[in-house]
């Protein structure tokens, strides 16, 4: 029978997201796993994934990877497009 495991929200890092979504970071206590979920826009669980803590570990570097890729002096938002003159 599977267990049950109880998350601690009150540890859990929350992301806001486009249109009022949010990603949503929780460490177990228990064993050394990391739940990353989606919640949309009206609360609903819109689903996820555990990753034990070094799976965790390797995504957290390979977001940083990234935005450093990404360029420190770049906008966070998009630009708009240009407008062509014809």
């Amino acid at each position: 029978m599977a267990k049950i495991v109880t998350l601690h929200e009150s540890d859990a890092l929350t992301l806001p997201l486009a249109g009022g979504a949010a990603l949503r970071a929780t460490p177990f206590r228990e064993t050394a796993r990391v739940a990353l979920t989606l919640f949309g826009p009206g609360g609903g669980n819109a689903g996820g994934v555990i990753l034990g803590a070094s799976r965790a570990r390797l995504l957290g570097s390979w977001l940083l990877r990234m935005a450093d890729a990404a360029g420190s002096d770049a906008p966070d938002r998009p630009r708009p497009a240009r407008r062509v003159m014809r």
